[in-house]
């Protein structure tokens, strides 16, 4: 037969204290991954920390700014993936057409 043990008040208060800290270490450590730095984001986005910076610098991929840090949301990265937008991407065939000559004008090599 199996024995039964006793619970009392004391244990119960014991384990919600336990429940409550373990719930509130995780509500922090998922606040912290929210948040995301290059490495982080590069991670994420299985793209190089150059390749981040490139696409922060030609405004691709929603980003902020902390000081010198650039930071990013979780849910903004992954929301944007979801959209596939690129604004490099949606580009009319005449604007396109106009960027080609000028890159070509620019980079004659004869």
């Amino acid at each position: 037969m199996k024995e039964f043990q006793m619970i009392t008040s004391e244990d119960l208060k014991k384990l919600a204290r336990e429940l409550y800290q373990l719930s509130k270490n995780d509500a922090e450590e998922n606040t912290k991954e929210d948040i995301l730095n290059v490495k982080g984001a590069a991670k994420l986005l299985d793209l190089s920390p150059a390749t981040i910076y490139g696409k922060t610098h030609r405004n691709e991929i929603p980003y902020f700014k902390q000081g010198k840090k650039l930071l990013f949301s979780r849910a903004a990265l992954v929301t944007w993936l979801k959209k596939g937008e690129n604004p490099v991407a949606i580009i009319e065939p005449s604007t396109a057409k106009s960027k080609a000559a000028e890159y070509l004008h620019k980079n004659r090599r004869f």
